[in-house]
Formats: C-alpha cells, structure tokens, sequence
C-alpha cells in the first residue's frame, strides 16, 4: 500500500505533522487496509469431499463410474497424506472426465439437483466468517462450485476450471498453483486469516499471518501463530 497523500505532502516538504492531521492519517490508513481472510472449501465449508460426492451422485446417470471408486478413494487416501503430486492429480482426473462425462448440456442440471440434496452439508458455522472482501480457494471445478456461489457469502472464488467440450480439466487449482493463482489475482496482498483442513495448503499457510485447521467445517483450530501455554511460574534449578 501506499503513502496516503497526505503524509507524502508533509514526507516531501519536511513539515510536521500536526496532531489533526494525524488523526485524520490514522483514518485513511485503516480505512485502506483491508483484512482478508482466505477459505479452502472442501472439509473447510463444505463438510466432506464435494467432488467425491458429486462423483457417488452421479452413478445413477452413469454406472462406469462405479469403475473408478476405488481409484477415486485411493487417491482420496494420498491426497489426505500430502502424497500425491499436482501432474499425477491432473492426469487421474482427466481419465476420469473423458471416462464418464456425457453430454455437456446435461451438466448445468445434475449439479442443480446435486446441490438441492447436498447444501445441507455447507458449514454454517465457517459462513458466518466469510465476507464479500474474502477468497475461497479450492481445488473443486468451477461446474461444480457455481452451482453454489450465492450461498458463499463472496464473489472472490479461484477454482479448477473444466473444459466441458474437451472434457477436460484446462486449469487444476491444486497445490503450488493455488498460491500461483493467488498472487496473479491479488499480487502481494497479505492474508490475514487462512482456514483449511489440509497441510496440502502449505504454501498459502506460509504467506498468511494466522491460519486456521478446520476439522469438517466444525472444530477450528489455531496451528499459526502456535499460541504457548501458560507455563507454570517456578524457580530456576
């Protein structure tokens, strides 16, 4: 951020700053500071795995799907375990798209009958922390995350993006591209608060001043700054 005019004037002239003028400084720079806080949606406000159970809702359009479960859970497994990489998910997912994706026109309505049935499932508890300032950032796809957005509090979403002719995934906002997406959306703005339910976010939890481990959109927990306990006072030896 920069110097409000004000204070650059009296930087330039050498003058001092009178008392009013002070008062008047301390106004715009609070008024210029925007704290936001940052959300990963998965497990975070949504309690559960969005996408897996888009794919189990989906079964009854498409029985292949049945196919890819235990891939799908497995790689659920390593991806909970911080061990599978961004070009590994990439490729797993496209599998799966041009495995069992059908005609594109029919999407628009299995997410909205997906959603009828599955919104009970948004955290209100983590709703109630988001504003129209702050960002949710998610590896879910844009088809799946828009059939939700008036219901998130904030227009600010970076998400996977879907190419539904390609039957692709044409962007995987996953890993170190989050925080890439992040910087090309925000530059350096800082984060104030970030919440989520995977170390998988690390490179977002380094940037941010708190962050926040969110158990299924229920039990919040502090990790950064760790808050010391009370030590018990005694003496030395």
């Amino acid at each position: 951020m920069q110097f409000p005019f004000l204070l650059q004037e009296h930087i330039m002239t050498g003058d001092w700053l009178r008392t009013k003028d002070m008062d008047h400084l301390s106004t715009v720079i609070r008024e210029e500071t925007v704290v936001m806080k940052v959300f990963d949606f998965d497990n975070t406000i949504y309690r559960g795995e969005s996408s897996i159970d888009l794919a189990v809702y989906m079964i009854r359009n498409n029985k292949k799907i049945v196919l890819y479960l235990p891939m799908i859970f497995t790689n659920l497994v390593k991806y909970k375990l911080c061990m599978v990489g961004r070009k590994e998910m990439e490729i797993i997912l496209n599998d799966f798209c041009q495995a069992v994706m059908g005609d594109k026109d029919e999407v628009p309505e299995i997410i909205d009958r997906f959603w009828q049935i599955h919104a009970h499932k948004l955290s209100r508890k983590i709703l109630k922390r988001i504003g129209p300032e702050d960002i949710i950032i998610t590896a879910g796809p844009d088809i799946l995350i828009n059939g939700i957005r008036d219901r998130l509090h904030t227009d600010h979403i970076i998400c996977s993006e879907v190419d539904l002719d390609g039957r692709r995934f044409a962007y995987l906002n996953f890993k170190e591209n989050k925080l890439k997406r992040y910087r090309e959306l925000y530059g350096d703005q800082p984060i104030d608060a970030f919440y989520t339910d995977s170390y998988n976010d690390r490179a977002l939890m380094e940037i941010s001043n708190r962050v926040f481990l969110v158990k299924k959109g229920v039990t919040i927990k502090q990790i950064k700054p760790v808050k010391k306990r009370n030590l018990r006072r005694g003496f030395p030896g």
